[in-house]
């Protein structure tokens, strides 16, 4: 095992640089030794993950496609390396001899600790339930196929083509190593590139501070995509350095705008390394060199954006659903984690600051060495220092929108750098600084509350440990997955309340919250147990009998609660005692969310329509009878979990005008028990099991007599209960 994890890693990573050397040599780019394998090497990332895109999309992702693809490449690389004989590219000016020491050896030092925690089994939240279980996704269907019931495999996915290539050779381990692997590039890139300018020791200085802090290492060695964007953003900014001391390089920017593209394909924030690029190319007053940088960058960028409108009708999904409105994902989602990711629950400045470099409530610590990040202003006082401080302002746009100390990592080498150039009037300053980072770095040091690595678990990475007892002791989600498989008939469908690790199952899962279906069954398994979530409270709107054919349930409230939405359990219409019943000439509309409106006229009590917006005037129900009706009633069935509505009813036959009605507000009596009809509705979905965390609200009603919702429990793994619908 730990052979394989070798191999599937390595082999991805030379696949990498094999791909950029060749483009680099059809570019005729020659660099300093060290430098352009680096740069090479990250360029070619961009180049392996579009082609694993290209073999996703015609549904070949297999093993066997991967490595025939690689040995060719490996191939032609080494060809063209043969042949007529080559000047030998001049080295980078060299380091002092004792920053020489000090680099090499932290730098070995935390190779081991950082490649011993990639080689052990995945454990983190996110790359064992989404980042790698879309991967292994991927891998099952030998490519992509339509998903809708989960918003993340809507993100734009560029590590993961690289996390998907390493997984069919080594598995999960392989891709989190080369993650790992772009973690350790990061600090030799920087040096490089201090090298290259003549600013050695605070390149090594800059170098470990980034390399060593705690969240840059622990989601490094994770099947994280942040730490592969900030390296990527470095060689951008590298080249781009590079480029403008070069007339003639025009050349750098078919890299450069690769570069740029991967940056967005790594994760939508990425955008602004584009941004970034091309405002330097507009400082440099050579407008004219945008049209390469476009056209090397869309390639790498666009297919993400294409595959999103065909398949969910947003081409940034799960984002700006308001501008691009689909039935996948509500607002709703969208609104609520972008308010709670920008606070975290954090009130003051002060606990923030103490929060991303000590740790706390938003995960992850940059570390206490940036506790001196103002210094870094410092650097403003040379060209070199405001164009490297440029640059974290670029990538510090979209921090705001999330204010995890992980966000800050593609930031993280530019500040790094501006704190070194400000130490640079002492080489003891800078020694310090990079002790420090090294302190901090080390496994326990910093908070046990904090999101960090904790251990060296080399037995675990040898598979000395063997890999189930492993991850049976550290994940959850593991557990979970593992009883999915071993309960779940191969083909059936389970709806959970919790993120499950999928990278190591293959039940089909949908998770409560990660699209529009799981929430609307959530709201359905809720209705049912909750009496101010079922539709008791009957509007009643009176008006003298008339012949429409046009109806509108206009909403004139407004709130500023996100969980105050606006929602219709039923709507009746009355033709004196005569409930006028919907036949196929009528045609519904709502704003907002069309998609659900039927749910407000299907007579069942545990569905209902939702705005899944907060409250605010505009919010309307269209109904077309296709024909003019006579009507003198019509009922609107709500909950009470929405007190701020204030709804009026129009006619709509030539343009809408408010009707005269006399409004009449009661409730009715309760329907019964609604938790069998619940889950028949649950299965209707095509859902077969459902898995509840005992920290769910609903677990313990479930637990406590689940013949009642007529399903049948069938196991209890650390704290989830899974259930099959009869």
């Amino acid at each position: 095992m730990p052979l394989s994890i070798l191999f599937g890693a390595a082999f991805t990573i030379a696949l990498m640089w094999a791909l950029g050397r060749l483009l680099f040599r059809s570019l005729a780019i020659e660099l300093y030794a060290g430098e352009q394998d680096l740069l090479a090497a990250a360029t070619g990332g961009a180049l392996l993950s579009f082609t694993v895109f290209l073999l996703c999309a015609a549904h070949v992702a297999r093993t066997a496609v991967f490595v025939a693809v690689g040995v060719a490449a490996l191939a032609l690389a080494w060809r063209a390396t043969q042949g007529k004989a080559r000047k030998a590219r001049d080295p980078l000016p060299p380091l002092p001899r004792s920053w020489q020491f000090l680099f090499a050896g932290l730098m070995t030092v935390y190779a081991v600790v950082y490649l011993s925690n990639s080689f052990a089994p995945e454990i983190s939240p996110d790359g064992q339930t989404y980042h790698l279980g879309l991967v292994y996704r991927f891998f099952r269907e030998h490519g992509f196929h339509r998903l809708t019931t989960n918003s993340f495999g809507n993100l734009a996915l560029g590590v993961e083509m690289l996390f998907l290539f390493a997984f069919s050779l080594g598995r999960n381990s392989a891709a989190a190593t080369v993650h790992c692997c772009c973690l350790l590039a990061l600090p030799l890139l920087i040096v490089s590139y201090a090298r290259r300018i003549g600013r050695p020791r605070a390149g090594v200085c800059a170098a470990m501070i980034v390399f060593l802090s705690p969240v840059v290492g622990i989601d490094g060695i994770s099947a994280y995509n942040d730490v592969a964007l900030a390296t990527t953003a470095f060689a951008l900014f590298y080249l781009l350095e590079i480029w403008r001391d070069r007339p003639a390089g025009n050349r750098l920017l078919i890299p450069i705008g690769l570069l740029a593209g991967f940056c967005f394909a790594i994760k939508l924030t990425g955008f602004v390394a584009f941004l970034y690029a091309a405002l330097v190319i507009l400082m440099q007053k050579r407008p004219r060199a945008l049209l390469p940088l476009a056209a090397a960058a869309a390639p790498i960028a666009f297919p993400w954006l294409v595959k999103d409108w065909l398949w969910v009708g947003n081409p940034v999904s799960p984002f700006l659903n308001r501008v691009f409105p689909n039935p996948y994902v509500h607002v709703l989602y969208e609104d609520a984690i972008r308010e709670y990711f920008r606070h975290y629950d954090i009130t003051s400045f002060s606990q923030w600051v103490s929060a991303i470099v000590m740790g706390g409530q938003p995960g992850g610590a940059i570390g206490p060495v940036f506790y001196i990040a103002p210094l870094a202003l410092l650097a403003l006082r040379s060209p070199l220092g405001r164009r490297c401080l440029l640059a974290a302002l670029f990538f510090l746009i979209t921090y705001p929108q999330n204010i995890s100390p992980r966000f800050l990592i593609p930031a993280v080498p530019f500040i790094a750098l501006g704190i070194a150039y400000a130490l640079e009037f002492s080489k003891i300053a800078l020694a310090l600084a990079t002790c420090a980072a090294a302190v901090a770095a080390w496994p326990g040091v910093m908070p046990a509350n904090t999101w960090r690595i904790a251990d060296i678990p080399w037995r675990a990475a040898l598979r000395i440990e063997p890999q189930d007892a492993f991850l049976g002791a550290h994940s959850v989600p593991w557990v979970e997955a593992k009883m999915l498989d071993y309960f779940v008939p191969r083909g059936k469908r389970v709806w959970s309340t919790t993120p499950v690790g999928e990278a190591w199952g293959s039940t089909d899962v949908m998770v409560s919250y990660q699209s529009a279906e799981g929430d609307l069954i959530e709201d359905t398994i809720t209705t049912a147990t909750r009496d101010d979530y079922t539709p008791t409270w009957n509007w009643r709107f009176r008006f003298p009998k008339m012949r429409i054919e046009r109806l509108r349930l206009e909403q004139g409230a407004k709130s500023t609660e996100l969980e105050n939405l606006w929602s219709i359990g039923e709507i009746h219409i009355f033709d004196g005692d005569r409930r006028v019943a919907r036949d196929a000439g009528w045609r519904l509309d709502a704003s907002p969310f069309p998609w659900d409106i039927g749910l407000a006229f299907d007579d069942n009590p545990v569905t209902r329509w939702r705005s899944w917006e907060k409250i605010y005037p505009g919010m309307r129900i269209d109904i077309n009878f296709g024909k003019p009706i006579e009507i003198d009633r019509v009922e609107m069935l709500c909950s009470h979990d929405e007190p701020n509505i204030d709804v009026r009813i129009e006619v709509c036959d030539s343009g809408c005008k408010p009707i005269e009605a006399m409004l009449e507000k009661s409730d009715t009596a309760p329907s019964g028990d609604l938790r069998r009809l619940a889950a028949q509705i649950v299965k209707a979905h095509g859902i077969d099991y459902i898995l509840v965390d005992d920290a769910n609200w609903t677990a313990a009603d479930m637990s406590k007599d689940p013949a009642r919702w007529g399903m049948e429990f069938i196991a209890n793994r650390a704290g989830n209960r899974l259930y099959r619908l009869q």
